[in-house]
């Protein structure tokens, strides 16, 4: 059972993954067009991005992990994940702003991805499931 949960975290991180470099991309291009350095814009938006798919994948294991224990003691590890992945992030927030390599907006951009995609895949009507729907 734990190991289907795994499949399906893998399944939709890399999913996601596929939808955050077009995204990548496209802030690139668009802080490029504003005046930011290129390379350092360019590591500061891969630096990002990989952080952004990484704490993805880390909600998805607690969550797949989680539903192995009883309620208490799942509640306790999805928080214990929450309250880490935070820590995680304020250190990756603060590191963007404090070192000179990095573009601070361009590391911190992509923490958005992941819910720009997610809510695109509810708007949007997915071909597979549209053709499930109308019986194709």
């Amino acid at each position: 059972m734990a190991l289907k949960g795994y499949e399906i975290v893998r399944e939709e991180t890399a999913r996601l993954a596929r939808g955050m470099a077009p995204l990548a991309l496209i802030a690139f291009g668009i802080l490029l067009l504003a005046g930011f350095e290129p390379l350092r814009t360019g590591v500061s938006l891969l630096a990002g991005t990989a952080y952004s798919i990484l704490l993805f994948a880390m909600i998805g294991r607690s969550a797949a992990r989680a539903v192995l224990f009883p309620p208490a003691q799942g509640t306790r590890i999805v928080r214990r994940g929450y309250f880490f992945r935070y820590l995680l992030t304020g250190a990756a927030v603060f590191a963007a702003i404090r070192l000179p390599q990095l573009q601070p907006l361009a590391a911190i951009l992509p923490l958005f991805f992941p819910k720009v995609i997610l809510l695109w895949q509810q708007v949007r009507p997915s071909a597979r499931k549209g053709g499930e729907e109308n019986g194709i």
